[in-house]
């Protein structure tokens, strides 16, 4: 059957007029065994994953019955808590309180507010004050508050298999050494802390043959040795995408993972939002080997396999340069002569992207920008700069000097510490909150020779891998009981300070450093602070320091930019280096390794939150997967959910196929961080370790690999993209900014009234009656489909994880989800996101077919679930046309061990945490809503327009999620619904929605819309 549906795309799309979106593969196929499959799977199985046969549960019954005497009801275990015995004077009962801190990540800092409810963290939102969220967060900030009360966290200091004392941690690693360090060695995250930059000096003072080593699975050297053929020095490339009319994106996901990504998300939002069919928006392009959540948001895609897209991006170069005139700044015309032979080497079919890439560029002068993702070689990140610089593009692209700390000519990288330790130089490794064994490449065999180490001490939050290497072990503080600093991506200084005690006596990278420094009783909040005094200094230091705390950043700390002219004989260097690169032909596979989109590098792989929540593209849970394209998987004969093994230079591994709309042909697509052997229980089993395939000198894209499918093995996948079809209705919409200006009312058949037996609920307009009325605006346009949006509702409104085996039973249970529609060939296919929660219909279907009143609707337009009427009857889901209500099939809490223990810390006191049996789904935040009625009913007030804000509101870096009441005239909310491309979803059932979507606009280029 693989090759039947493989060989059907074009019979599947032919005759079909307009955009027909479908949402997988399956659909657009359409065959009956396909639908049958998916029929069974919609209707979910109600047995739990271990159900019983009907005899033995027969058996039980009995047993039951015999034993009923026994015993009557039995009451649920009772939870005891301690109060305060003297309430702190700052805390209030039920009223929340928001601290600013930092969170880092491989180095760069997001400042983040957290909601603390008497003295226990629950919630991250954005500091809109720090420039790398301005109020906004990812996907990793919004679960980090889980990962605090993470209960498989290592709890004890131990040295081999003997639980040990901090002191004696102390007493043999602060010892003075004899040796002036030689065979000292310390590992490493990256990271921009003036503190641990101090104490790196420090130890470098008292042992001057110490080495340090900063290792990132997911950073490259390539940027800063691609800058320094450019400019002869190692700068960091800085953009800002508010200037740019038209945007090249080579590899680079600068929307979803890239440094930065909250903050340019923001501002590709702000100049792609087109408010009426007049308005102007820019332009994307985008060149990657695999769909990214950029690639989504293109007006024109090219995937390319890894090796290929070096040769566009000189190709476009030498357009740009040599064809459009652009001149790079005092680069001599001789030198840029070596970029004709590079043009010549882009296939025919891909020539005429490539040109009008470079002429649209070219047009847009100093209004264009060209970036670069971190996996690329040197040589093209000194292309781009080129490029940039032959754009003028000043406003647009800068560079600053790198905000990273080093350790000067004390600095190794990690091969060169393995070889050390092979030669017997090392005696003392000291590795810092940094997974080593687990991420480095397979090459290394760094497991072994750790343990050839005479002393081996690992800081972690987890007895992981490495900590299994190690003979001394301490349990590391979470980020949200730890004091310290660090450095957003452009440069700007953040704090970072606790909002709890560390639970389980965890120690910072500061105070472990500190110790080899000399100190005996090292406090990391003293460390800091007189860290910051020395540096600082002055009569009004305290000010100072009150003021970094409450904001959570020194103000006016970024880098400055440096705008150093380009160096000809760099230049030269990286031309000629890219005319080294030579792509592999087209019969080698490549592979090419990339960071998951939940999980990073496996950092967050015990977190329940991350690993259940959908791929931003694949819409996969639970797994990683080998991502093919539809002809790759039919050349190789397989498909997805079949078991492969991936071989490279003798390396095997075992991985199921996931076949991908928009892959590269001839390229396959890993997603590291699985295949965990830790103690992480959650993160035990999940996926593939594709660091196993990984090498020094390909560590992020090889050839040669070679794929075996093994014979009628079959791994499951819990995907959540083919949940819930079209069934061919009109749900997400989307038209080219030229359709938009021609045909302003596209939309018009997807709103307005139509006739309803049901009296009007919703006020007139201008009159909002006794209670506010509540809605939301979504506009899809500017939906990246990040996910930051789910995972803040799920920590706001207590929502808990089911497992692989109920995301495969279609169970999940998030009030909010993200569905991906496709449209056109499977091989490039168009994108829209659309965010999908409870439409808060005034028509409401759920309402009426309700037996017991469980689903009403409030007097402010919310249709709501009271839960202690609810009976389970599942008729308000079987009802609902958008399928956005949530059973709970199961106690999950007890039905899943990582739902409680100290996760239950985690829960909104303000919410209610939902039993078997009962029905859930978006409540708009109601919690939210009725706590500021309260506040403007005490302060004698009407609510102030944006006063309400949602958990999926607040979350978005692209504020495309907006809400708030309809009287507010003067906000977006409103103002967004008056625009021509309004329309709501499913219009035609009169439900009458109180969310109203925005149609997706695409800026295309003509030139490439010809045939």
């Amino acid at each position: 059957m693989a090759d039947r549906r493989q060989t059907t795309w074009s019979a599947a799309l032919q005759g079909k007029t307009g955009k027909a979106y479908w949402r997988s593969l399956a659909e657009l196929l359409d065959e009956p065994e396909l639908r049958e499959a998916a029929a069974r799977e919609l209707a979910g199985r109600e047995a739990p994953p271990d159900a019983v046969s009907r005899r033995s549960w027969l058996k039980l019954l009995g047993a039951s019955m015999a034993l009923a005497g026994v015993s009557g009801c039995s009451a649920r275990p009772a939870d005891k808590i301690v109060p305060y015995v003297r309430t702190p004077p700052e805390v209030t009962p039920g009223i929340l309180r928001y601290y600013a801190t930092s969170l880092e990540l491989d180095g760069f800092a997001t400042g983040v507010l957290v909601e603390n409810h008497e003295g226990r963290p629950t919630k991250i939102e954005g500091n809109p004050e720090h420039p790398a969220s301005l109020g906004s967060t990812g996907v990793h900030e919004q679960a980090a508050v889980l990962g605090l009360y993470d209960q498989h966290r290592a709890r004890a200091a131990r040295r081999g298999v003997t639980p040990a004392a901090w002191q004696a941690f102390v007493a043999q690693f602060g010892a003075a050494r004899e040796d002036r360090g030689a065979g000292l060695r310390f590992v490493l995250r990256p990271t921009g802390s003036p503190l641990i930059a101090d104490l790196i000096g420090r130890i470098l003072a008292r042992y001057p043959l110490a080495r340090f080593t900063f290792h990132a699975p997911a950073r490259s050297p390539h940027p800063a040795r691609g800058a320094e053929l450019a400019f002869g020095a190692p700068l960091q490339a800085q953009h800002d995408f508010r200037a740019a009319d038209v945007i090249l994106s080579l590899d680079a996901d600068f929307l979803a993972s890239m440094p930065f990504s909250v903050a340019y998300a923001r501002q590709f939002s702000e100049r792609r939002r087109v408010g009426s069919p007049t308005g102007a928006m820019n332009r994307l392009y985008v060149v990657e080997p695999a769909l990214s959540p950029t690639g989504t948001m293109a007006d024109h895609r090219l995937r390319a396999r890894p090796s290929d897209v070096p040769v566009l991006a000189a190709a476009i170069a030498a357009e740009l340069v040599l064809a459009r005139g652009a001149r790079p700044g005092a680069v001599p015309t001789e030198a840029l002569g070596a970029l004709e032979p590079l043009r010549a080497r882009v296939r025919a079919e891909d020539r005429r992207f490539v040109e009008a890439v470079a002429r649209d560029l070219a047009r847009g002068a100093a209004a264009s920008v060209v970036v670069v993702g971190e996996r690329q070689p040197a040589p093209v990140h000194a292309l781009a700069h080129l490029m940039n610089a032959a754009l003028g593009n000043e406003r647009a692209a800068w560079t600053t000097a790198r905000t990273l700390i080093t350790a000067g000519d004390a600095e190794q990288d990690l091969p060169a510490l393995c070889d050390e330790i092979r030669r017997g130089g090392v005696d003392t490794v000291v590795l810092l909150e940094n997974n080593v064994v687990y991420t480095a490449p397979a090459d290394l065999e760094l497991s072994t020779l750790l343990r050839s180490v005479p002393n081996r001490a690992y800081l972690g939050l987890y007895e992981d891998e490495t900590a299994a290497s190690c003979d001394w072990f301490i349990p590391a503080a979470h980020e949200l009981e730890a004091w310290g600093d660090a450095r957003a991506y452009d440069g700007t200084i953040s704090m970072v300070q606790p909002l709890i005690e560390p639970l389980f006596q965890g120690r910072t990278v500061a105070e472990v450093l500190a110790v080899l420094a000399g100190e005996r009783t090292p406090r990391a909040r003293d460390l800091l602070r007189e860290a910051w005094r020395a540096r600082r200094g002055g009569a009004d230091f305290d000010a100072f320091w009150e003021d970094a705390l409450r904001r959570g950043l020194v103000q006016g700390s970024a880098a400055p930019p440096e705008r150093p002219p380009l160096r000809a004989d760099g230049v030269a260097t990286a031309l000629g280096l890219l005319a080294a690169l030579v792509p592999a032909s087209a019969e080698v596979l490549e592979v090419a390794f990339t960071v998951d989109a939940s999980v990073y590098d496996g950092r967050f792989a015990n977190n329940p939150w991350l690993l259940e929540l959908p791929d931003p593209v694949t819409k996969l849970t639970w797994d990683n997967a080998a991502l093919l394209s539809p002809s790759t998987a039919k050349a190789l004969g397989v498909e997805s959910e079949d078991v492969v093994d991936l071989e490279l230079e003798g390396r095997t591994l075992a991985i199921p196929v996931l076949v991908a709309p928009g892959h590269a042909d001839g390229a396959v697509s890993l997603a590291l961080g699985y295949g965990r052997s830790g103690a992480e229980a959650v993160a035990a089993g999940v996926g593939a370790n594709a660091y196993r395939l990984r090498t020094t000198k390909a560590p992020f894209f090889a050839s040669g690999l070679s794929v075996r499918k093994r014979p009628g093995a079959k791994h499951p996948l819990a995907l959540t993209q083919a949940h819930f079809g079209l069934r061919g209705r009109p749900v997400a919409l989307s038209v080219p900014l030229a359709v938009y200006r021609e045909h302003p009312d596209f939309t018009e058949a997807f709103k307005g009234p139509v006739p309803s037996l049901l009296p009007a609920s919703i006020p007139p307009p201008g009159d909002p009656g006794p209670h506010e009325q509540w809605a939301m605006t979504i506009d899809l346009s500017i939906c990246t489909g990040c996910s930051a949006c789910v995972v803040a509702c799920q920590a706001e409104n207590n929502v808990l994880v089911v497992g692989k085996d109920e995301v495969l039973n279609s169970r999940e249970m998030h009030w909010l989800r993200i569905d991906t529609y496709y449209a056109g060939d499977p091989r490039e296919p168009e994108v829209v996101h659309q965010p999908m929660l409870c439409q808060h219909c005034e028509k409401a279907p759920c309402e009426y077919v309700c037996p017991v009143n469980a689903t009403t609707h409030s007097p402010d337009g919310i249709n709501e679930m009271t839960y202690n009427r609810c009976v389970g009857t599942r008729f308000c889901s079987n009802n609902c046309p958008y399928k956005v209500r949530r059973f709970n099939w199961f106690d999950y809490t007890e039905h899943r061990a990582y739902n409680g223990g100290l996760a239950r810390l985690q829960r909104n006191p303000d919410v209610t945490v939902r039993e078997r049996g009962v029905m859930e789904k978006c409540t708009y935040c109601i919690q939210r809503i009725r706590r500021a009625e309260i506040a403007a009913t005490i302060e004698r007030r009407p609510i102030r327009p944006g006063e309400v804000v949602t958990a999926c509101q607040q979350a978005c870096p692209t504020r495309a999620i907006q809400f708030g009441a309809l009287a507010h005239e003067g906000t977006e909310m409103v103002a967004w619904r008056g625009e021509p491309r309004s329309y709501v979803v499913l219009h035609d059932q009169g439900t009458r929605p109180r969310n109203v979507y925005l149609a997706r606009v695409d800026n295309e280029n003509p030139e490439l819309d010809e045939p």
